[in-house]
């Protein structure tokens, strides 16, 4: 018969049935920027500063977000006024923090967050080239309870009720008493069943919780509605060489409300291309965004002409999407209009970049290979640096605008702050689906700075 006398024994079962009790009491919280993760890092250009926010949540609620900022190039803020306010109500006029850029050239700062839902946090940067805002969404979520949590709180109150009565009845010999040694008898069996039953029930109750933890590789299905965009640029009749801002206001196809629920992809909730006809101007930007589906971000065009943005964006449960939109820019600044350079060896920024292709000549409908090798005066470099989580970016086109391709390097993922390097080669796979020119653009980072490196590429017909 398994007897329970030990007053060690009662305390050390009385004090895991304590513990159990305490995990199931707290709520762990769980949250996400869109729906990629606890922890996510998102790039923005608010104003004149390109700045990577890092937000990770607190562990339980109420609880601390933690906000990591970085400016990512020049030039640098100064200073930056954090606030944070319910999804869709006025942010306060007092900021809940204010940082100053320090010499490490980041800013951290917490943010209370005591109770489930949607939020949003603004960061307003100051510095000598003027001041910028950005907004982001912020939804924390605490999981519910595994249907085990009942059943694992009854048999832990058996236990405890029969451990107590067991000790109740064993101290002064009670249970030596006619009648007595039946119900210590079957308290003891009781205890025994409800020590198994809570072993069982607790492992069912928190193996779920501990492979929730591992990040899902999320299963997009293609079905969220397609998004309208609704272009406008400031001033209205832009001129080359001087700043315009566009502004982008993204509707849902379906019901033409403020399309709000995009996914963070490769750090960005936006990314777009900028690019004029002739292909001699192109930016990489990641619009601010301002308020439920408003994005804004500022650049000078170079040339008069007519341009073609390219927003690329990942709705909740969706998959990648491009929306396009066109403006035009008046003006008589004169540039360089020569054609891209084709495959081969260039010069840029201190660098010697070659451009390969494999096989060549380049086919529509066949697998391909774009390879960047880039060395210094020094030889080969293996020290690119992560640029938006990825070792290279490539963003092409076929030069009647009607296809455009945002491609990346071949090679490990790196996660925020990762100290991975890339080099001294970066390949590019892709499927040219037609024949004729296109125009490309390989984007990757070295010392801090982003190297673009155009270039013309002649697609044959598929043989």
């Amino acid at each position: 018969m398994l007897c329970f006398h030990s007053q060690a024994r009662l305390c050390l079962v009385l004090g895991v049935a304590g513990v159990l009790l305490g995990f199931i009491a707290a709520s762990p919280a769980s949250a996400h920027v869109g729906d990629a993760g606890p922890v996510q890092t998102i790039v923005m250009d608010a104003g004149p500063y390109e700045l990577a926010v890092t937000m990770t949540i607190p562990q339980a609620l109420p609880g601390p977000l933690l906000v990591d900022i970085v400016p990512d190039g020049e030039p640098f803020p100064e200073t930056f006024e954090v606030r944070l306010t319910r999804y869709g109500s006025p942010f306060p006029e007092k900021p809940a923090a204010l940082l100053t850029l320090s010499s490490a050239l980041s800013v951290t700062t917490r943010l209370d967050i005591d109770a489930p839902g949607d939020w949003e946090v603004e960061i307003l940067a100051r510095g000598a080239s003027g001041e910028g805002v950005m907004r982001l969404p912020v939804t924390v979520f605490q999981p519910p309870l595994p249907p085990t949590t009942i059943p694992l709180a009854i048999a832990l109150g058996v236990l405890v009720v029969s451990l107590l009565a067991g000790a109740a009845l064993s101290s002064g010999g009670r249970h030596a008493r006619p009648g007595f040694a039946g119900v210590l008898r079957f308290l003891n069996y009781a205890a025994f069943a409800s020590a198994v039953a809570s072993a069982v029930l607790a492992w069912l109750q928190f193996t779920p919780l501990q492979a929730e933890t591992t990040p899902a590789t999320p299963v997009y299905s293609g079905g969220a509605p397609h998004v309208n965009l609704l272009l406008a640029t400031d001033p209205r009749s832009p001129s080359a060489g001087m700043p315009v801002t566009l502004s982008l206001d993204l509707r849902d196809g379906a019901t033409g409300l403020p399309a709000d629920d995009f996914s963070p992809h490769h750090e960005a909730l936006l990314h777009l291309a900028v690019v004029d006809e002739s292909g001699g101007f192109f930016a990489h930007l990641h619009p601010a965004r301002l308020a439920p589906g408003l994005y804004a971000v500022t650049f000078i065009p170079d040339r008069p002409g007519a341009y073609t943005v390219y927003v690329e964006l990942m709705r909740h449960g969706g998959s990648l999407q491009v929306v396009t939109g066109r403006f035009t820019v008046a003006g008589r600044v004169q540039v360089d209009a020569a054609p891209l350079p084709g495959l081969g060896v260039r010069d840029l920024g201190g660098l010697r970049v070659e451009v390969r292709a494999a096989p060549e000549p380049l086919r529509s409908g066949q697998l391909t290979t774009l390879s960047l090798v880039v060395s210094d005066e020094n030889g080969l470099v293996r020290d690119l640096e992560p640029w938006l989580g990825m070792g290279g970016h490539l963003m092409m086109r076929h030069v009647d605008q009607a296809l455009f391709s945002h491609i990346h390097a071949a090679a490990p993922v790196a996660a925020p702050g990762s100290t991975l390097r890339y080099g001294p080669e970066l390949r590019f796979v892709h499927n040219f689906p037609r024949s004729g020119i296109y125009q490309a653009w390989f984007q990757f980072r070295r010392d801090g700075q982003v190297i673009t490196v155009p270039v013309t590429l002649n697609v044959e017909d598929a043989q």
